[in-house]
């Protein structure tokens, strides 16, 4: 579990220096980083950059539009059907969190890969 924690928390972490002007794919390098280091299973690796990844684009993205007092969710939601804004901002962490998913998994099954290749 500690490492699941580990996982979650570097992929949070490091995905704070996208604030630096870092582009978005950045996500799934910095999962990738924390998936080689820190997941001891697919689990690991999938959920914990699942959890960091989701929580940072989350919170970047409730940031954003209570900066913009909600036009750009609200405008992006009429062009999907009348989604609400919370909605909007749910899709966005959604993705971010998938994102990561995919970086941590990738990065824990290239050590993996890596290993057995050394063995």
């Amino acid at each position: 579990m500690r490492n699941f924690h580990l996982v979650h928390a570097t992929t949070f972490s490091t995905g704070l220096l996208l604030a630096a002007g870092l582009p978005w794919w950045m996500t799934a390098v910095f999962g990738a980083l924390a998936g080689w280091l820190w997941a001891k299973s697919n689990g690991q690796g999938f959920w914990g950059g699942f959890v960091g990844a989701l929580l940072l684009w989350l919170i970047f993205a409730v940031v954003r539009d209570v900066d913009n007092e909600g036009i750009l969710s609200t405008r992006m939601g009429a062009l999907f059907m009348g989604l609400p804004r919370w909605g909007v901002l749910g899709i966005t962490g959604l993705l971010g969190g998938l994102l990561g998913a995919t970086g941590a998994l990738t990065g824990y099954r290239a050590r993996v890969w890596w290993q057995a290749k050394q063995a």
